[in-house]
């Protein structure tokens, strides 16, 4: 039986399978099916050519095991493949028709679920009437809608019933089929389809959870039908319903057509009032603007109780919105008393309520507004109780904490378990060795994937390399390991075909390195490779001791005396890297520690480092040291005693971490109209007895992936990091790109961990993002901004110069940045609204011409001034002097200007 079937696919004798089929038994096609798995995991495999790839098998020998799989196995084993079998429909009714599988029903129902489907809602109704298939509304609603050009009169059941589950259950793709727009109009016209009833069903879509586009589509066609006020009257119960979506086109567009009966007796004022809350607390503003015209027609045009509505209306200050307060308290002022209920519903939001508004609803709400806390500024301690990282105590949690490292490398459980490795890869016996099977069947599975973070890669390899060691030392308790580590070599081997495949198997000297950061981290890695086979226990010097990436300074102080008690040379990188990690804010005891317990090179490297000696004194010989030593600690210091080191080669934009950037027009672009653009020097690495851990990162500029890696190692000197970041993902305020997005995202959250000062390129970097497109970076941007002000560890003036040199070209829309500071930025303290007014005073002094939406910041300096009882700077008045001709900006300049 198996020889048949293999005689039949290695001959590829399609015409032969069906026969060949309908003669097995039950039992008999059960048995075939781990053949059939086999044969069809053959076929797939991948072939490479030079210039592309194939799967092994024919397109004969593929269509063999499609129907082999179909007719033998049951549902959980053929899987969700609804294509390959119906793509030849007249081989799949020939099938169907002798031996329909029993999960077949099923099957076709799950369909909708699926990516793609080679049958249709014609298939499935063909399907029904032979009793193949007993189709779900689900089923026929999803197949309908993406199936318009049918003839819907041929099958009764098709508009007198199927359509009704099209609307219930669309697919996600009705919107693009063009043809059902111009097609259901003309059945509304026809009376083919009940005109109510998909008015009906349009509004119901509202609250479906269906996605915005589908959303969408509905409430366009009830417009395009152009429904009547009596039609809006009956449909009223469910356009207020459907001011509960979640889709903001469902509620504007309802509350278009509540407007144009507002006016008529039978409208539900008080049913109304029950949905304005949630409507006016929308982040919508278009949504608040129109609930907001909406309610004053209500005031209008009907004789009411107005407190119900009054106090539903409160809730418009929620938004920090000078139009959307503005108009909310007209309405009060306008036809709402002052009662009781009145003022307690609006005192719950007297702290939101503007300055500017205030006067407006003196009768509601008390005069004087609430003070502000002020904050008291406390240094943040970078070495704390509270982010001191786990330190490994056996063999046993070394083999439990691995996984953990395998699934976040960039984090500081690579280095928890990089020091566990040290300490404890010698200290296995015949029954703990057993624990490193799951963890090193994990690291097989992870170097197998194809794109792997290089750190991962290393990791996995040293994991996989140890665990060989050990295989052979006890090969009965390991003997699973030979075939885990067999199926990820023939995986590798099978791609080393791709003429830029790095290698990731095998000795660590050989593991492939892509560019010079990843070179620096595969020396790394052949150094612990090596104290591991040595049985070498010294500790490393680099892992981190506090989250998210600091060393102490007297855990530093004491493994350089273990070093200096053993006469061990440290590795040079290991060395370098544990002074750039080293936390610099609290360093007297270490100091007091390292003038007691160390001596010689170590003495006088650590004296100089931690400010005790100003300039570096002692015998020079390791270099690097020195050199890294003066980097971190005052990296924009030049020393004349490193002068003869070599480095000289090295662009001193690299040590300091600044760079020249400017924001340009780009008028010959119009892809890219305004450019940030920062120059950064162009650095191969050159071959030197005692390379800079620096070197490594700056060279060979393109290199992205390994950012997150850099801002772990240079915490006390991100400039170099945050400056490439910017030249390769921030140049242009629209880009879109999921990678550019992510890595940017993941920069940003990195600089909120470190919790450090910011520099010139921190301050770059900060205020680019505070305009950038994605809403969670501009959010992470105010949570950096809130944490460095609350410390006093940012200059305001130097960050609204980049923002305002930004702005001043229109680099990106000022709306991002004025609802940032609505939102986030604004009435925080009486600290952060000092700040944001010497943040905003900074940005406009850059400003010569009026921007768009230039008026909307200026209404946020005015409020601000008002909160912290200031006047507008003096260089800023000048400039509204001249922008008061312009006629959108006369009203807040002339306001600013009283003050």
């Amino acid at each position: 039986m198996k020889e048949r079937l293999y005689e039949i696919l290695n001959e590829e004798k399609v015409h032969e399978i069906i026969p060949f089929l309908k003669q097995l038994s039950s039992e008999e096609k059960k048995t075939l099916v781990p053949t059939i798995k086999k044969m069809d995991r053959e076929i797939n495999k991948i072939i490479m050519t030079k210039n592309s790839y194939h799967t092994a098998g024919s397109v004969n020998q593929h269509s063999i095991i499609d129907i082999a799989s179909f007719v033998c196995m049951d549902q959980k084993n053929f899987g969700k493949n609804y294509w390959s079998i119906f793509r030849n429909a007249e081989q799949a009714e020939q099938i169907l028709e002798w031996g329909c599988p029993d999960w077949f029903s099923d099957f076709i129902n799950d369909s909708i679920d699926a990516e793609f489907t080679a049958f249709n809602y014609k298939d499935i109704l063909g399907w029904t009437e032979k009793g193949y298939v007993q189709p779900k509304p689900e089923l026929l609603g999803y197949h309908l809608s993406n199936y318009p050009v049918v003839d819907l009169n041929h099958h009764p059941d098709t508009l007198k019933t199927h359509f009704w589950y099209l609307c219930e259950y669309p697919s996600k793709s009705l919107p693009f089929q063009k043809e059902w727009f111009p097609l259901i109009q003309k059945l509304v016209a026809e009376q083919k389809i009940e005109r109510k009833r998909f008015l009906r069903e349009c509004l119901l879509a509202s609250n479906r959870n269906f996605n915005k586009n589908v959303t969408g589509w509905f409430m366009d066609s009830f417009t395009a039908l152009k429904p009547t006020d009596e039609e809006l009257v009956e449909l009223q119960d469910d356009l207020l319903a459907g001011l509960s979506s979640a889709q903001s086109k469902a509620v504007n567009t309802i509350l278009t057509h509540l407007k144009k009966i507002v006016g008529t007796s039978d409208f539900k004022s008080d049913e109304f009032s029950h949905y304005l809350p949630n409507l006016l607390s929308s982040e919508v503003k278009t949504v608040v603007i129109a609930s907001l015209m909406l309610t004053e027609k209500i005031f209008q045009k009907k004789i009411i109780d107005p407190e119900m509505l009054g106090m539903a209306l409160s809730t418009a200050f929620v938004s920090k919105d000078d139009g959307i307060q503005s108009k909310a308290a007209k309405i009060i002022q306008r036809y709402i008393p002052a009662s009781e209920n009145m003022m307690e519903a609006l005192s719950h939001y007297s702290d939101n309520i503007l300055t500017n508004v205030r006067p407006v609803l003196a009768k509601y709400i008390e005069e004087k507004q609430p003070e502000l806390e002020v904050i008291t500024s406390k240094q943040l301690s970078l070495i704390t109780d509270e982010n001191k990282v786990k330190v490994l105590e056996s063999f046993e949690d070394l083999m439990f904490f691995l996984p953990l490292a395998i699934d976040d490398p960039y984090s500081h459980h690579c280095d928890i378990a990089l020091d566990g490795f040290i300490r404890f890869a010698n200290d296995v016996d015949a029954e703990s060795v057993k624990l490193i099977e799951p963890v090193f069947l994990k690291a097989c599975k992870t170097i197998a994937k194809w794109e792997v973070p290089y750190l991962n890669v290393l990791l996995c390899n040293l994991i996989i390399n140890y665990g060989l060691s050990l295989l052979g030392k006890y090969p009965i308790q390991l003997k699973n390991l030979e075939k885990i580590y067999q199926k990820t070599r023939d995986e590798e081997a099978s791609r080393e075909v791709y003429s830029n495949y790095q290698k990731k198997l095998g000795p660590v000297e050989n593991v492939g390195a892509e560019c010079p950061t990843m070179e620096a981290f595969k020396e790394i890695a052949i150094y612990i490779n090596h104290k591991i086979k040595l049985g070498d226990n010294t500790p490393l010097l680099f892992t981190t001791t506090h989250s998210p990436c600091w060393i102490s300074p007297v855990s530093l102080v004491e493994k350089f005396e273990i070093y200096q008690n053993k006469n061990i040379e440290p590795n040079h990188l290991d060395v370098q890297l544990a002074l750039q990690r080293c936390a610099l804010d609290n360093i007297s005891e270490a100091l007091q520690l390292a003038e007691k317990k160390l001596k010689g090179e170590y003495k006088d490297l650590l004296l100089f480092f931690f400010g005790k000696n100003v300039t570096p004194k002692g015998k020079f010989e390791h270099h690097s040291w020195w050199m890294t030593a003066g980097i971190t600690r005052s990296p924009e210091t030049t020393f004349k005693e490193f002068n003869d080191f070599g480095y000289d080669t090295i662009p001193s934009e690299f040590f300091s971490g600044n760079y020249n950037w400017k924001t340009i027009d780009s008028k010959k672009n119009s892809y890219y109209p305004v450019e940030l653009n920062i120059e950064i020097p162009k650095y191969h690495l050159e071959k030197r007895k005692g390379p800079l851990f620096l070197e490594y990162f700056v060279a060979e500029q393109k290199e992205l992936t390994e950012i997150p890696a850099l801002m772990w190692c240079f915490p006390n000197t991100l400039g170099n990091a945050l400056a490439k970041v910017i030249k390769y993902c921030l140049f242009y305020s629209g880009i879109a790109e999921v990678y550019e997005r992510n890595l940017v995202l993941h920069t940003a959250q990195a600089l909120y961990q470190i919790k450090k000062p910011l520099d010139s390129m921190g301050h770059l970097f900060l205020g680019t993002i505070f305009l950038d497109g994605d809403k969670t970076i501009r959010g992470t941007a105010a949570e950096i901004w809130l944490e460095h002000v609350s410390h006093k560890m940012i200059d305001n003036a130097q960050l609204g110069k980049v923002v305002g040199l930004h702005e001043k070209l229109e680099w990106a829309p000022v709306k991002r940045l004025t609802d940032l500071m609505q939102h986030h930025m604004l009435n925080v303290s009486k600290d952060h609204n000092m700040a944001l007014e010497e943040l905003i005073s900074n940005i406009l002094l850059q400003m010569d011409q009026p921007v768009t939406n230039l008026k909307k910041l200026l209404e946020i300096y005015h409020e601000v001034l008002a909160l912290n009882q200031s006047e507008a700077n003096k260089q800023v008045i000048e400039k509204l002097n001249d922008w008061k001709e312009n006629s959108s900006l006369k009203k807040i300049c002339n306001l600013l200007l009283k003050k």
